[in-house]
């Protein structure tokens, strides 16, 4: 039996593309790993809102999501100042759109879907919202980060 001894430049060589192969071969295990689940402290630069300013900042407001839940996925969503919401998000996979219900509690706002996620109907979900620069954080409520949220007037149809 004839033993092949490697070089240190051969193994390292090998590792790393066995290290790419195993990336490239499985994209589905990447998506699903979820990279958000991991409890994040927000940066120093990260101011958290209080129930006051979550809802002057998300009343009439155009959203434009990067969900962190979901990786790949964005969302465009539509908070209105009489609690309700609409989010249509896409991902390489699919879309759809999202319905429901905001509001605020004990300084952390609080969603509940009404339509579009059948698993998630009728539950409400509550988290913390920071604002980062000009971007918003809006975190789980166990510390995981749900979206980066950028924020612009919610244009109305003109008559």
């Amino acid at each position: 039996m004839t033993i092949y001894k490697s070089s240190p430049l051969e193994r390292v060589l090998c590792l790393g593309f066995l290290c790419i192969a195993s990336l490239v071969s499985s994209p589905l295990a990447l998506s699903e790993t979820n990279l958000s689940k991991i409890p994040v402290e927000p940066d120093a630069a990260a101011i958290k809102l209080n129930g006051g300013e979550i809802l002057r900042t998300f009343a009439d407001v155009r959203d434009d999501a990067k969900v962190q839940d979901a990786a790949g996925t964005r969302a465009v969503n539509h908070w209105y100042s009489d609690g309700n919401f609409i989010s249509r998000w896409s991902n390489g996979l699919d879309s759809g759109e999202v319905t429901g219900t905001w509001r605020i509690e004990k300084n952390m706002r609080c969603i509940t879907i009404t339509a579009g996620l059948p698993q998630r109907v009728g539950k409400e979900r509550c988290g913390p919202v920071f604002r980062r620069g000009s971007e918003y954080l809006s975190f789980n409520s166990d510390g995981s980060i749900h979206g980066i949220h950028t924020l612009s007037p919610l244009t109305r149809p003109s008559k």
